[in-house]
């Protein structure tokens, strides 16, 4: 917080700095009394606000994705609030029936925005991924903020998070009773706000989709290889000292590999058995040096990779044969692709000292591989590659305590509680 203070001042001078600041309390305040002001008028009971991480993007683009293809919009207007608003509108001129009944609005103003406060005011449903927009500001009687959240693993609550909003979620999706009583902690909510309903994105999961599989291939051949291996790390940086893992200080920021060498070593492997490992870090740790190289057999993926080619992280992940990753969501979510699963927990210990795990036997919950150094994790992709899945009975032995659903109904599922319903007839 200190450096990004002192950037600013380095960047604007003194007074320019307090000219910015006073401009963007301006507006911030303005725009919280056109939100006041607005909520004067009616409620649209058709209007729904949504919100995701990166544009259009995971739980909520899922869940809206649905709507769109089972004629909910015909019904229904959505505001997106997203960073970038032209991008947005020139993709909807482009494909104007991937976005019927939609408009979009500057999620975080940077002037005063008369809309910004009247979709937030009016709305019905304000259903978000990441931010609570609502949070500092009193919602409306009768309005339902609903948190699709971005996943659970097994990581702990660290202490809880604890807040002063003014607007709390009514309901937050979670996937099974593990997931409901950890989420229930981490927000220090009661529990039955947290409802089982599985997640919208996981629902890619159980679609065939040639479309996206054509242009992944397109892209990057994954049809060329024998196996392709997604590998997730948790990212154990963070702005946020409750959640920050800071140990592990090496050249790559993952475990089992400290150095380039390592990984080429390891590429070298992969290559030998026409195997293909794709990371999915997070963007923090994939700028790093170490990943400006190139590795035969190793694939960097990014957001923006994604985005080019018009497809969501969770249809990509679907193309996975397997999974490397440790306490991450990503863990659990791959469970449905009933499929191997690697868990590098060289830095257990530490990171059970550092951020904590949940459940407190969280290691038993983790059914698959557990690898400590990089002989063990090639001994176990040589497994998968020859076929051989001896943790399949285990995953499934647990599926129930983290997916109550394995359905492909999730989506549904979410609109029907909160009474969304698509027009008769539809």
């Amino acid at each position: 917080m200190r450096g990004n203070i002192l950037q600013k001042i380095k960047k604007h001078g003194i007074v320019g700095s307090m000219k910015v600041v006073s401009f963007r309390l301006a507006v911030v305040i303005n725009n919280k009394w056109f939100y006041y002001f607005k909520r004067h008028r009616p409620m649209d009971e058709h209007l729904i606000v949504m919100e995701s991480e990166g544009d259009l993007s995971d739980n909520a683009f899922a869940l809206y994705n649905y709507m769109r293809h089972n004629d909910y919009l015909e019904k229904y207007h959505v505001a997106w609030l997203v960073d970038h608003v032209g991008e947005a509108r020139t993709l909807q001129q482009k494909n104007p029936e991937d976005f019927p009944n939609t408009e979009f609005v500057q999620k975080v103003p940077r002037k005063i925005d008369k809309r910004w406060g009247e979709v937030l005011s009016t709305c019905k449903w304000y259903i978000y991924d990441h931010c609570n927009l609502l949070a500092p500001l009193l919602k409306r009687k009768g309005q339902k903020v609903i948190y699709l959240s971005h996943g659970w693993g097994y990581k702990a609550a660290k202490g809880g998070f604890t807040t002063n909003d003014l607007t709390h979620y009514d309901m937050i999706t979670v996937t099974g009773p593990i997931p409901a009583k950890g989420m229930s902690e981490y927000w220090q909510e009661p529990e039955k706000k947290a409802v089982i309903t599985g997640y919208p994105r996981l629902d890619y999961f159980f679609w065939s989709n040639a479309n996206v599989r054509e242009k992944i291939n397109q892209k990057w051949h994954f049809d060329h290889y024998k196996k392709v291996i997604f590998w997730m790390p948790t990212f154990r940086q963070s702005n946020n000292e409750s959640l920050s893992e800071d140990y592990i200080k090496n050249q790559t920021g993952l475990p089992i590999f400290e150095t380039r060498d390592s990984l080429q070593e390891f590429s070298n492997f992969l290559k030998k058995r026409n195997l293909l490992l794709v990371f999915k870090l997070h963007h923090l740790q994939a700028d790093l040096p170490v990943f400006k190289s190139h590795f035969d057999n190793i694939l960097l993926v990014r957001d923006e990779n994604l985005h080019d080619i018009g497809v969501q992280l969770y249809q990509f992940i679907s193309m996975a044969d397997a999974m490397i990753s440790d306490y991450s969501s990503i863990s659990i979510d791959f469970l449905l692709k009933d499929r191997p699963i690697v868990f590098t927990l060289d830095d257990y210990e530490e990171y059970e000292k550092s951020r904590g795990v949940f459940p407190k036997n969280a290691i038993d919950y983790m059914k698959g591989y557990h690898v400590y150094n990089q002989k063990e994790l090639e001994e176990s992709i040589s497994e998968i590659a020859d076929r051989i899945d001896k943790y399949k009975d285990a995953r499934n032995a647990v599926m129930k305590d983290y997916h109550t659903y394995t359905d492909g109904n999730s989506a549904k599922r979410v609109l029907d509680i909160i009474g969304i319903k698509k027009c008769r007839g539809a």
